[in-house]
């Protein structure tokens, strides 16, 4: 974070203001001011013990300064990584042509993402005029074999009794009928005038659409892709460099980037189902899934970021990150001694999960440290080395 050189100016010369020259002349009367430096020393003025850096308080809280008092807790370490939203097994079908036939959506705006309900048709089939698979050509001609085929069994029958037609016979008529039959039953489901409809197989929402207006299809061929979006599936796809991490992730958390909120998989009833041992030939991450209950609005395909949460450790100290400051590689925080009074401090940081860090060494539990705006102390203390202008 990186503040306007005018900013810093005018910051020092606030910070300096209470000791301010006072005339033309290079020193001012202490006598004639009228003001007492011990007492300033005691308030919130300037201070001259060693490292304190005077910030008042009404000048802290204008600045939006907050404070955390260091303790130990648990904590687990993440993997920050890209991943995306599936659809979890069994709760997606795929739709496939029963016929061949014509693409018609039968004017509706059929896209992915489409809501469809089990058992409505939401794709027809046309083959009406075709020379190779009529559909209602097909239709017609099984209508018309059914009825030779109960036709020639009637006969049979009639005939069964004189022993014209041996008990043989007959029953390979009556086969005959129910043959016919079950493919007028097969061919009439979900007929229509030009062809036949597709029906959605269960409640849900279109995931992929294999098919366009107006494509012609074969008698199996996919059409479309349906899921019920009851449960959702997170995929994560960890770098190599994180393999060892990647044994220990037991939650996670994932960020949509089309809103920006935050979804945790503690409370959406997530649970590992799982994580590769090895990475795949060519490929340079390693993959670990989470299933979870889909209690918003997300919708497989979406690209997330994850958060990849290890096994909780307890006891460990940990700060914001806004706490910390960093100057030529080494990281500082700001303990609050006393109201408008702060002692810069380093330390040594551990693991971190994006929005608090671990530190291993420089801080003790039960010390103040300035959660936010601790880039304001730091220009209060880089203005303390600025001469005031006036002695002693």
């Amino acid at each position: 974070m990186k503040f306007p050189m005018i900013f810093l100016s005018a910051f020092t010369a606030l910070a300096l203001a209470g000791c301010a020259p006072k005339g033309s002349g290079d020193g001012h009367d202490h006598g004639a001011e009228g003001h007492d430096h011990a007492a300033e020393t005691a308030g919130e003025g300037h201070i001259d013990e060693p490292g304190v850096i005077t910030l008042g308080e009404e000048q802290a809280s204008a600045l939006g300064l907050t404070y955390e008092k260091a303790a130990a807790g648990p904590f687990a370490s993440v993997v920050r990584t890209g991943g995306s939203i599936e659809a979890a097994p069994g709760d997606r079908s795929t739709v496939t042509a029963t016929t061949s036939g014509i693409v018609s959506f039968g004017g509706r705006g059929l896209t992915e993402g489409t809501k469809v309900a089990k058992g409505t048709p939401f794709i027809t089939l046309g083959s009406a005029g075709m020379v190779d698979g009529n559909y209602p050509q097909q239709l017609a001609d099984a209508r018309a074999e059914l009825a030779k085929a109960e036709a020639d069994h009637a006969r049979a029958a009639s005939l069964s009794g004189n022993k014209v037609v041996s008990g043989a016979e007959l029953e390979a008529a009556k086969l005959a009928v129910d043959v016919a039959r079950r493919k007028v039953a097969v061919l009439s489901e979900n007929a229509t005038k030009g062809g036949k409809s597709i029906v959605a197989p269960q409640s849900g929402y279109v995931t992929s659409l294999a098919v366009g207006e107006g494509d012609f299809v074969s008698a199996g061929q996919p059409l479309a892709t349906i899921s019920a979006n009851r449960n959702l599936v997170l995929r994560a796809d960890v770098p190599q460099r994180y393999l060892a991490e990647a044994a220990e992730v037991r939650t996670a958390n994932f960020i949509t980037p089309y809103n920006g909120k935050t979804h945790d998989l503690g409370e959406l009833d997530g649970r590992l189902i799982g994580s590769g041992r090895a990475v795949a030939a060519g490929s340079p991450t390693l993959p670990v899934r989470f299933e979870f209950e889909n209690r918003g609005n997300l919708t497989p395909g979406s690209v997330v970021e994850v958060f990849l949460k290890g096994a909780p450790r307890e006891g460990v100290l940990t700060v914001p990150v806004s706490a910390l400051t960093e100057e030529q590689g080494a990281h500082y925080v700001y303990i609050r001694t006393s109201p408008g009074h702060y002692l810069k401090r380093p330390v040594k940081t551990g693991a971190s999960d994006g929005a608090r860090i671990e530190i291993v060494g420089g801080l003790k539990p039960g010390e103040e440290v300035v959660s936010e705006g601790a880039y304001y102390v730091r220009l209060a203390g880089m203005s303390t080395a600025i001469p005031h202008g006036h002695t002693h």
